[in-house]
């Protein structure tokens, strides 16, 4: 097993890192229903390779469960609303094929194991194993009432350097143990995404020990491995915690040819996700946009969510001879204005971004970076 550990202020993760291997997601012909609170209910909620939540506390502990069983679904939904609107950005669904009940509310287990374990997350996954839960077909999100320095998120058999299905990443069981302090959603997915397979440090903006560093991002923050110039907020956004900013570095429904996950470890592939359900957007168009000086071009597509909200994506080209060193993406939302990237697309490249939702979205090309944007379209689209 590849695992790499780090720190959060005082908070200890670790990472399972895979590199190559594109899957589709599971795509079974069970049935598709959506509970009240919308995890999706598909089948009969067992079969299959699934997401098991739990509960853990310790022997001759008091036993929360009536307590935290309604708060762990309520996580569960939220991280699969992340997972979701990632998906809607990349023009796809995909929902997490949690194991669920009849009323496609997730199944949250109360389990017990010796007081001697609670304070350790692999002595905690480790008993948990000796009680039987150690399915090759789950992957075990795990919140118990010990101290052992927020979260950890493996997969026991950990992972290979090369692309199909035989992936271990497809393959549990995996493990994503949050201590008591830790206990929520965003933690909680954090780790999840961990145990199915993000972030690889071979991604465009991955960190030796299984980070990002463009921010808003449920899997970046200063890990003490980052790049000399630190964190960037490329994704400014009012949810901090959003499913890989851009969408380039472990989850797109949609690759583009030639892009990093279009041969690298997609988790929108993976085995424990499903892509159907309701959410899907709709594209309702696509325009070029170009400079007013001609000097790139963005090839450009808005979708339309199903809650009223815009998102885009686009491929941007810049050309050889442009009297300017890069390119930028102008984006008008409702929040204001902001240029993707904010680097600028280096001169005679291309680059793949995307937008995260907003009420509304409006674009122009601009020559330049964020800091000296010029030359750009005249109107917006």
């Amino acid at each position: 097993m590849n695992r790499r550990v780090l720190r959060r202020g005082a908070a200890l993760f670790a990472c399972v890192l895979a590199m190559s291997g594109v899957q589709g997601a599971d795509a079974s012909t069970a049935v598709v229903r959506t509970s009240p609170a919308g995890v999706i209910c598909e089948g009969d909620g067992t079969t299959g390779k699934r997401v098991q939540l739990m509960y853990v506390h310790a022997t001759g502990e008091p036993d929360r469960f009536p307590e935290v069983e309604p708060l762990v679904q309520e996580w569960a939904d939220r991280i699969d609303a992340a997972v979701l609107e990632s998906a809607q950005r990349t023009g796809g669904v995909r929902h997490i094929r949690f194991v669920h009940h009849a009323d496609c509310r997730p199944v949250v287990l109360g389990v017990a194991v010796p007081a001697s374990e609670i304070d350790d997350a692999e002595r905690i996954a480790t008993a948990l194993k000796a009680q039987g839960h150690d399915r090759v077909d789950r992957k075990y999100l795990v919140f118990d009432d010990g101290s052992h320095d927020c979260g950890l998120g493996w997969n026991d058999p950990g992972d290979r350097d090369e692309p199909g299905p035989d992936n271990p990443l497809n393959s549990g069981p995996g493990w994503a143990v949050l201590d008591r302090g830790c206990s929520d959603w965003a933690p909680g997915g954090h780790e999840l995404l961990h145990a199915l397979g993000a972030v690889q440090s071979s991604a465009p903006h991955g960190t030796p020990i299984g980070h990002c560093w463009d921010d808003q991002d449920i899997l970046c923050y200063d890990d003490d491995s980052l790049p000399d110039h630190g964190l960037k907020i490329e994704c400014p956004s009012a949810d901090e915690d959003i499913v890989d900013c851009n969408n380039d570095d472990y989850f797109n429904t949609a690759p583009p040819p030639g892009s990093y996950l279009s041969d690298h470890w997609n988790l929108a592939n993976s085995h424990f996700l499903t892509a159907r359900g309701p959410g899907a957007p709709v594209a309702t168009t696509s325009r070029t946009v170009t400079t007013a000086r001609a000097g790139a071009t963005a090839n450009v597509t808005k979708y339309r969510l199903p809650d009223g909200r815009w998102t885009a994506k686009a491929a941007i080209s810049t050309s050889a001879g442009s009297p300017f060193p890069s390119s930028v993406l102008a984006v008008r939302t409702s929040t204001g204005t902001r240029y993707v990237p904010i680097s600028g697309v280096p001169r005679a490249t291309t680059t793949h971004v995307t937008v995260e939702a907003n009420d509304v979205v409006q674009v122009k090309l601009c020559e330049g970076t964020q800091a000296a944007p010029r030359g750009c379209t005249a109107t917006w689209w």
